[in-house]
């Protein structure tokens, strides 16, 4: 599929069309209500303040970064292995692995899983959409030069809105390991000359502030037991088997 066919690192807009087709799907429930609330939430007091403070930590990195960059600053191959499985994971695979988890909860009945699952899309939903209008509108080049969308990286903000995610839903438990797999998200992108330390700061704020909205909507509202999708199994009188969503 053309949908994952490389071109630069531009992960924005083919993770957000991932995610559109994801939701797409659903034609019922509190969704698209959780979609916009979500929105509405990002001007809450909590991830106001994560991106003031992201703006502000983003605009000091500028300041004193290198202008060539500090590519290779992690020396050895276990971190040149590492950064090719980040740049794989955190690119166009997490948001089709949150729509999965999505999936996966209905299709298991779990109602935490698949609020989670949602959590995760409408989070990277406004993460993507806010870093590819500021990768559209700042068009700053990369350190590598290979195009002009350096700002924010989308890889770092994918990593921080899940980590925000996993944090709230799930608790410390969850949280500290996608933290720190975030935090290393944000090393990688510089090390490999796709972003200054700048653009990964700005983009760690917006997922995390996308990702504190996200987890910000009462999901207890959704339907009778919590869910926002339904998924059924039909068997018509010649015996076929059909999936259902509703």
């Amino acid at each position: 599929m053309r949908l994952f066919s490389q071109s630069g690192s531009f992960t924005a807009p083919r993770s957000l069309l991932l995610l559109l087709l994801a939701f797409s799907a659903v034609v019922a429930g509190d969704v698209p209500g959780n979609t916009l609330e979500t929105g509405e939430r990002l001007f809450d007091r909590e991830p106001l303040i994560v991106m003031g403070t992201g703006l502000t930590c983003s605009y000091l990195a500028y300041r004193i970064e290198n202008r060539n960059g500090h590519t290779g600053f992690l020396k050895g191959n276990a971190f040149s292995l590492l950064d090719t499985a980040d740049n794989f994971l955190f690119g166009p695979v997490l948001p089709a692995s949150a729509a999965c988890v999505w999936i996966a909860g209905g299709l298991s009945g779990s109602s935490r899983t698949e609020e989670t699952g949602e959590a995760l899309c409408r989070g990277l939903l406004y993460t993507y959409g806010l870093t590819g209008v500021l990768k559209l509108t700042t068009r700053r080049n990369r350190p590598d030069f290979s195009d002009r969308r350096s700002f924010p990286s989308a890889h770092a903000a994918g990593a921080a809105c899940t980590a925000a995610v996993l944090w709230r839903e799930h608790g410390a438990s969850a949280g500290i390991p996608a933290a720190a797999i975030a935090a290393y998200t944000c090393f990688s992108r510089v090390n490999t000359g796709r972003h200054y330390p700048s653009d990964a700061v700005m983009g760690a704020a917006i997922g995390i502030a996308c990702g504190l909205a996200a987890t910000a909507i009462d999901n207890s509202r959704s339907g009778d037991d919590g869910r926002a999708i339904s998924f059924s199994l039909c068997i018509d009188t010649e015996g076929r088997i059909s999936p259902a969503i509703w």
